[in-house]
């Protein structure tokens, strides 16, 4: 299940592409309260709903990179700064299921006991819920309601080659999504662009 059309990226895409998603949630979302610590001037957020990323400064990386830092801590701590080789690929929506989940033993292992992102997602679609965590609420919510051709950043995997496996860091929910879709015959794109990480210390992420 390895990526394709493989190009060169940083650490700089990581934080364009993932504040770029978290900034980008609707007001009825139940994870809408989690997007207000950014931290983002009126200008900036603009810069990013627009994908105008060549005005950004270099005052303007630094104020994005910390804006990643509020809004998700130390999540990716042990990845960055280290020799991480980051690159945008593609990957067929229909290869979604190898993916895996983070291994989050509060929440989603329990009810995705492999790990595969397929078997999260029929627990998801059975009714199941995520104990600790409102993923399984904000999956319901984006389930009828996620447009592809207007989502912003994409989702972000980790690895320890290129050849995977690939953890996914960031767009669990879409890629539920798209992948649900897939697996019940419903209309979804045939490729997803992702920006993969891969890391000789990948194992020191305690959520790989």
């Amino acid at each position: 299940m390895p990526l394709s059309n493989l190009t060169a990226a940083s650490e700089r895409d990581l934080y364009w592409e993932w504040v770029r998603a978290e900034v980008d949630i609707p007001a009825e979302s139940p994870r809408y309260a989690d997007r207000l610590g950014h931290g983002l001037d009126e200008r900036r957020l603009s810069l990013l709903a627009g994908g105008r990323r060549e005005e950004l400064t270099e005052q303007d990386w630094e104020t994005l990179r910390a804006a990643y830092r509020r809004l998700r801590g130390d999540f990716l701590d042990p990845l960055l700064g280290s020799g991480t080789q980051w690159s945008y690929g593609e990957l067929p929506v229909a290869e979604l299921r190898e993916l895996r989940i983070p291994n989050l033993t509060i929440s989603f292992v329990p009810i995705a006991p492999s790990r595969r992102l397929e078997e999260f997602v029929a627990a998801l679609d059975s009714g199941r819920e995520t104990p600790n965590l409102t993923n399984h609420l904000i999956y319901r919510y984006m389930r009828p309601i996620f447009d592809p051709a207007r989502a912003r950043g994409c989702p972000i995997l980790i690895a320890e080659g290129r050849g995977g496996p690939y953890v996914l860091a960031e767009g669990l929910t879409r890629s539920c999504v798209l992948l649900s879709r897939a697996m019940h015959g419903e209309p979804a794109p045939s490729y997803l662009r992702t920006l993969l990480g891969v890391s000789t210390r990948v194992r020191e992420w305690p959520w790989f």
